[in-house]
């Protein structure tokens, strides 16, 4: 019996070992307020590095998305029965996107049937999982409240505004396919009547989806005019509750980012991971400053600039990975799920509504001590992920779009970051790949500078590693400054938390 009960735990201690055994958790613990924060903030990111080919799958995930976004604004308490003014514009925006849907159904000329945006797919889950949320919770709300009306209004106006930039983005990406089309067209001596409406780059068939993505952003932007810095100050802040959620949040960040890495190469995911890398060094950086103003941390000429070199180190290899990406490329959940929850666990000590917080702001938050010491040990552990990222960089079948890789090669040549070709100017990239959009085998300039920018992360994220080690190793001082911190009575800058800023409880770490 004692050999069948060994045996029995022996294959439990395989599968503890087995990367495809380990249980995921599915649980988001964060509030509708940091939701709709994250809209935004993916929003933004987006149209950041928006891409004429991104255009196709962006118009075809843009009318789910509004679907989405419409479904959470009508679960949102308050709304008087009848007609209500403030329900007009996102009225309007849902009509004018199943107009989109209703063309781009059953079509077979540009964009066609295909995939949607992962981006945007993401933002849309997003909102779905709010809805829920408040259809779950809004009852609770006191809506009649001053405070409570004031972070409903300020939720419909985050909601909003997240529908504008991602309108603006769809538009962006279709003037960028235009103007590819008219570089095309053009590199292969054939005439091409120009727009004379938006922009001149809004040739067929782009100038129609132009006009109703346009028309959906002048709807959203009425909304927002002469209301959207006054609505944000109304909205409430979720105070610390849980010390230990950033620790909770790095700690599943580190084996989510591991897991991603250690299965097939996915630029999409390591894009995710770089960017959530130069996340972590700038966050820490602003913790870091609190915790020496609130006299956690002893003053260090090295730890800020060492941090703030990773960064930037993170975040243009980032840059790089998003050239190899291709576009439709979907997201690994657990890994944009962990992402997600790193940026609202640290959003929840760096800012205050929209802005950051000042080191005073922060230095007396509670659990700011923490925190720093879980920063810190995140960038110890990024010098190991960088190493792990550049062996992914030196992968011999790196692929990309050809029009990005083609861009990326002559900039690199120009730059100096590589060395020219043998015969002086190269077509790194066929013209023929370029026009088709395949994926092509990333060019030698491009690959090269890769494996430089990998090679700096790893060095500049050593570099930080030590810096924080040390900075570490006076933990004793750092234990005692927590006891001292947390004697002091905390300050509670908002009394509301209910929803559309609350969740359900979070998972004890």
């Amino acid at each position: 019996m004692a050999t069948d009960l060994r045996l029995a735990y022996a294959d439990i201690d395989e599968e503890l070992f087995d990367v495809d055994q380990i249980p995921v958790t599915s649980r988001d613990v964060r509030s509708v307020g940091e939701m709709l924060f994250d809209v935004d903030y993916l929003a933004r990111q987006l149209l950041m590095d928006v891409g004429g080919d991104d255009a196709g799958t962006l118009l075809r995930s843009w009318p789910t998305m509004v679907a989405a976004a419409e479904d959470l604004w009508a679960s949102l308490p308050g709304r008087r029965p009848g007609a209500d003014e403030r329900d007009r514009p996102i009225t309007r925006l849902s009509a004018q996107a199943s107009t989109i849907e209703s063309s781009l159904s059953g079509r077979k000329a540009w964009p066609g049937q295909g995939p949607t945006n992962p981006r945007v797919d993401q933002m849309t889950q997003t909102l779905l999982t709010a809805a829920a949320l408040v259809r779950r919770y809004g009852a609770e709300i006191p809506h009649e409240q001053p405070d409570a009306h004031r972070d409903l209004e300020a939720a419909r106006t985050r909601l909003m505004h997240g529908l504008y930039l991602t309108a603006h983005a769809v538009n962006v990406a279709l003037h960028d396919k235009g103007r590819d089309r008219v570089n095309d067209a053009r590199g292969q001596g054939r005439l091409v009547q120009l727009a004379q409406h938006h922009s001149p780059y809004a040739i067929a068939p782009m100038g129609v989806w132009v006009d109703r993505v346009s028309a959906c952003e002048s709807t959203a932007r009425s909304y927002l005019t002469d209301r959207f810095a006054q609505a944000l100050a109304g909205e409430a802040i979720r105070t610390v509750d849980d010390p230990g959620r950033l620790a909770q949040a790095m700690a599943t960040w580190d084996i989510q980012s591991h897991r991603a890495l250690a299965r097939d190469l996915e630029p999409s995911n390591i894009l995710l991971i770089t960017r959530t890398q130069g996340l972590v060094a700038g966050a820490s950086m602003v913790l870091v400053d609190a915790a020496t103003t609130a006299g956690i941390l002893e003053p260090s000429d090295r730890l800020v600039p060492a941090i703030a070199e990773a960064g930037r180190s993170w975040s243009n290899l980032a840059g790089r990975w998003g050239d190899l990406a291709p576009p439709g490329a979907r997201l690994e959940e657990p890994l944009a799920r962990a992402a997600a929850e790193v940026r609202a666990a640290y959003r929840q000590f760096t800012h205050n509504t929209t802005t950051l917080a000042t080191p005073e702001v922060i230095a007396t938050r509670p659990g700011l001590p923490q925190a720093t010491v879980t920063t810190l040990g995140a960038i110890e552990a990024g010098s190991e992920l960088a190493h792990v990222a550049a062996e992914k960089a030196a992968s011999a079948n790196l692929t990309g779009p050809a029009r990005a890789l083609s861009r990326r090669a002559h900039n690199d040549v120009e730059s100096g970051l590589a060395g020219p070709g043998a015969d002086g100017d190269v077509v790194w990239v066929s013209p023929a790949d370029i026009f088709a959009r395949r994926i092509v085998p990333i060019p030698r300039p491009a690959r090269e500078a890769l494996a430089k920018s990998s090679a700096t992360v790893v060095a500049v994220s050593s570099a930080a590693a030590a810096a924080a080690t040390i900075a570490l190793a006076n933990y004793p001082s750092v234990a005692r400054a927590t006891e001292r911190h947390l004697s002091q009575p905390a300050v509670v800058r908002h009394e509301f938390t209910g929803p559309p800023t609350r969740s359900a409880p979070h998972h004890t770490p």
